[in-house]
């Protein structure tokens, strides 16, 4: 239950329906962060040219940029991790 959990509820609304369903959603529109999230399943070239592709806002409606995605996985991925480092400048890194 999400009863207690006001920034959830203020993002996706009341309902548990609808705060799991924007959960699961979370990432279509920011397909850098859903290989960052999916990282077992992306290779690195993959990633590479996903960024180089995309022309989007790399900061999430949460404040999440990709390495906060990757490093909130158990086993983040140093391959990934290192092309992050290539392709963003160091703001992305501090979050400004």
């Amino acid at each position: 239950s999400f009863k207690e959990c006001t920034l959830l509820q203020g993002r996706f609304g009341e309902g548990t329906d609808t705060i799991v369903a924007g959960l699961v959603g979370r990432f279509d529109n920011f397909p850098v962060h859903k290989m960052c999230y999916y990282h077992s399943s992306t290779t690195a070239q993959e990633l590479r040219q996903c960024i180089e592709t995309k022309e989007e806002s790399f900061v999430d409606e949460f404040g999440m940029t990709p390495f906060h995605v990757l490093f909130s996985t158990a086993e983040p991925s140093g391959e990934l991790l290192q092309v992050l480092l290539d392709k963003f400048p160091s703001c992305y890194v501090l979050g400004w």
